[in-house]
């Protein structure tokens, strides 16, 4: 089989695992349209713009799901039953293993947005240029891309179990503005046309740098893994 073939594959097997496993499907999907629901329709005051506000921050928070858990909690997972150890010998290159995983991370952030879009400018009456629009969606299902790194890193070095306590303890809040979600949202905002704090190309470089840091680290992880 080529590449293309095996990576065909590898994404299916990854999908119809993620859609098998309701503690990992149903609250990645439903979260954050629960959320965006109360905040910006039932305690949001007509006419007051939360809607959109909210529209641009909670879709970086959909992405979080599917990556950091996918990636973290589900590498995690895999390592300590052994299938990782598997994966490292079988045919199936290193970057396809991991491109199948990014793909449904992005997939499964593509259907939360979806989802969040229809609430908003249905349920939410929030209006918006097509190319804004257009534009949000690039940012909210490519946030998968850096939050999908950074839970590869958590997933090769830690177990399920502390996996799932790194991810969200109380320290992590101080450092939110130093995180790339901190940064995905202010590209967002800026996306669908509001002010934002600091510059657009600052914001985007802070992710593409964010990106490097982690893709070296899930290297050097996934090396220390295989010993």
């Amino acid at each position: 089989m080529n590449a293309a073939s095996l990576l065909a594959a590898e994404t299916r097997a990854e999908w119809l695992k993620a859609w098998r496993q309701p503690a990992f499907a149903v609250p990645t999907l439903a979260l954050p349209l629960a959320f965006y629901a109360l905040f910006a329709i039932v305690l949001t005051r007509p006419g007051s713009g939360n809607a959109a506000y909210l529209l641009a921050t909670y879709g970086v928070f959909a992405a979080l799901g599917p990556a950091l858990f996918a990636f973290g909690a589900g590498v995690a997972q895999e390592r300590e039953a052994g299938q990782l150890a598997l994966k490292q010998i079988a045919p199936l290159p290193v970057p396809l293993y991991l491109g199948a995983k990014l793909i449904v991370c992005m997939g499964f952030t593509a259907l939360v947005v979806a989802g969040l879009y229809a609430l908003a400018a249905w349920g939410a009456g929030v209006v918006l240029p097509r190319a804004a629009w257009a534009a949000l969606a690039a940012v909210h299902v490519g946030a998968a891309l850096p939050t999908g790194l950074l839970g590869l890193v958590i997933g090769l070095r830690l177990s399920g179990q502390a996996a799932m306590a790194f991810l969200f303890p109380p320290w992590m809040q101080v450092l939110a503005l130093a995180m790339p979600s901190h940064h995905l949202a202010e590209i967002a905002l800026a996306a669908s046309g509001r002010d934002i704090g600091g510059s657009l190309p600052g914001h985007a470089a802070a992710v593409a740098g964010f990106m490097l840091v982690f893709a070296a680290g899930a290297g050097w992880a996934w090396r220390r893994a295989a010993r």
